[in-house]
C-alpha cells in the first residue's frame, strides 16, 4: 500500500512539474492540469472501486468459511447429543432390566408354595 502512495506520489509531482515547465500559456496549462487531475481522480475511482470489490468478496468468503464451520460444528454437537441420549436410556433399560430380574428372583425365592 505504501508503494503503491509512494509511487503515485511521485507520478503526480512529475506530471505537475511537467506542465509547469512546458511552454504554454497559463490558460493552456491550467486546461491541461484540469484534464489530468481529472484523468487521475477517475483512475483512483475505479482503483477505489476495485479495492471495495474485492473487500466484499473477501468478506462473503470468509463469511460463507464461518457458516460452513459452525453449522459442521452443530451437527456434530447435535451428532454427540444423540449419541449421549442413546447410550443413557440404554443403561436405564439395562438397570431396569436388572431391577426386574432381582425382583423376580427375590418374589420366587420368598414364595412359599
Amino acid at each position: 500500500m505504501r508503494s503503491t502512495r509512494d509511487f503515485l506520489t511521485g507520478l503526480l509531482t512529475g506530471v505537475a512539474v511537467g506542465i509547469l515547465t512546458a511552454p504554454r500559456s497559463g490558460k493552456e496549462t491550467r486546461k491541461k492540469l484540469t484534464e489530468e487531475a481529472d484523468k487521475r481522480s477517475k483512475d483512483l475511482q475505479d482503483q477505489w472501486s476495485k479495492s471495495v470489490e474485492q473487500v466484499k468478496q473477501g468478506y462473503e468468503q470468509a463469511k460463507s468459511k464461518v457458516n460452513d464451520f459452525a453449522n459442521k460444528n452443530l451437527q456434530n454437537g447435535n451428532s454427540n447429543v444423540d449419541s449421549a441420549k442413546n447410550q443413557y436410556n440404554q443403561s436405564v433399560e439395562h438397570m431396569a432390566d436388572s431391577a426386574h430380574s432381582g425382583i423376580d428372583s427375590t418374589r420366587d425365592s420368598i414364595r412359599v408354595d
